[in-house]
């Protein structure tokens, strides 16, 4: 009986320093790409509009997919910062769809 009692013990402590640490820089770089994509698209779309491509009805829809991504973007910084990591990944998925989302119209200008 001592022996189970042993063994779940063992088999519930939690992990390893350096396991812990590799997964803390794996969520920084999750973060950190999120941040450059981000950044990527922004660069996009204002060249775009410096050049002369994106106006009008399309530039409103740009707008509005920007703040989307802006949004999704600061809702991965405050779960990193929370350390969740159910609302981190979830907001990582949403960060980089509303980026795709608008890097594709952006691309659809010809930009």
């Amino acid at each position: 009986m001592a022996c189970g009692v042993v063994t779940g013990a063992i088999n519930s402590l939690p992990a390893p320093p350096a396991a812990v640490a590799d997964s803390t820089v794996l969520d920084e770089q999750g973060a950190l790409a999120a941040e450059l994509a981000y950044k990527a698209a922004r660069v996009a779309v204002e060249t775009s509009v410096d050049a002369g491509l994106i106006k009008g009805a399309t530039a409103a829809k740009i707008a509005k997919l920007d703040q989307r991504a802006f949004t999704a973007l600061g809702v991965v910084r405050k779960a990193y910062a929370a350390g969740n990591a159910t609302s981190y990944a979830s907001a990582l998925v949403a960060a980089r769809a509303a980026i795709s989302d608008l890097l594709t119209l952006t691309g659809k200008t010809g930009a």
